[in-house]
């Protein structure tokens, strides 16, 4: 079998258009078509419902998506390095980052990237923390920073940070200005929280359970942007590490008050995968840059 099909097939299925992957690959959209019907003859299975609105996966094209993902960025990172060899670092890596810290975290890493290796391209996209771990577990991604521990062998992760976190409330809240804010009256403000079970709102579920309180929840988004803005224009207060919102922190659209001690925290992970087929020289060398402007921004 071809791995130029299958290359194919990954572009169609991501694009969920002939048209637009046709252009991604620079071939003519017949030919892609015609090397997709030569997929499927030869796995003898339909990969794609054709529609009005596109290419849709069939339940198997979707198996074979998830199963191929990894083990084809394993090949190309593979041949990569195999050119690289003894001369400039080239390379192509993907970064996950979950959405509060793409602010923080984003720009100073592929600043530092473009600084220290200038042939190496970085992608950086965005996902809840488990999201990011499925991910990263099927070798979609090749690095995560995650909001807390994955607790899965096939990953190996580095602590770079511990947050704590603070309530965040609009200019006009009257909330006293000075003193602790306690866990329970903060769990009784009318909140807008992430939806999402881990990382942040992990931390809060268990100050809640311990603290026997239940959350007075106004609005649930993973937007950590939406968050602040519905924050800032007076629909609730949030519990967030303050660097989740530096920038309207910045704008003086928010407040931030402490938490009484103990401060609920969540911990900040740095994760790749344990068996990954990349590793070598560009890999531990964009893992410790990584890791050494995350913890330069967050601590």
């Amino acid at each position: 079998m071809e791995t130029r099909r299958l290359t194919y097939f990954m572009r169609v299925a991501e694009d969920g258009s002939l048209t637009k992957a046709s252009g991604v690959l620079r071939i003519a959209q017949p030919a892609l078509s015609r090397q997709i019907r030569l997929l499927e003859e030869e796995l003898g299975v339909t990969l794609f419902t054709r529609t009005a609105r596109g290419m849709l996966l069939t339940e198997e094209g979707e198996y074979l998506r998830s199963a191929i993902a990894g083990p084809l960025r394993e090949l190309d990172m593979a041949l990569h390095n195999i050119r690289s060899m003894g001369a400039t670092m080239a390379a192509n890596f993907t970064l996950g980052l979950p959405p509060g810290l793409t602010d923080s975290l984003a720009m100073p890493v592929i600043q530092a990237l473009r600084e220290t290796f200038p042939n190496i391209r970085l992608c950086v996209v965005e996902g809840a923390t488990g999201v990011l771990i499925d991910w990263l577990g099927r070798g979609v991604i090749d690095f995560a920073i995650l909001e807390e521990s994955s607790r899965n062998d096939r990953l190996t992760e580095e602590r770079i940070a511990t947050l704590p976190l603070v309530i965040v409330g609009p200019q006009s809240s009257p909330l006293p200005h000075h003193g602790d804010i306690p866990h329970s009256s903060a769990l009784q403000l009318p909140l807008v929280l992430p939806s999402h079970h881990l990382g942040v709102r992990g931390a809060i579920n268990d100050v809640a359970a311990k603290s026997h309180c239940a959350l007075k929840i106004s609005t649930e988004t993973d937007s950590h942007r939406l968050i602040a803005d519905l924050v800032a224009g007076g629909s609730g207060y949030t519990l967030m590490p303050e660097c989740y919102l530096t920038q309207k922190l910045a704008e003086h659209a928010l407040k931030t008050w402490s938490l009484s001690r103990p401060a609920p925290c969540i911990e900040i992970f740095l994760s790749t995968r344990e068996n990954s087929k990349i590793s070598g020289r560009q890999f531990s060398e964009v893992t410790k840059m990584i890791s050494d402007v995350a913890k330069r921004q967050l601590n």
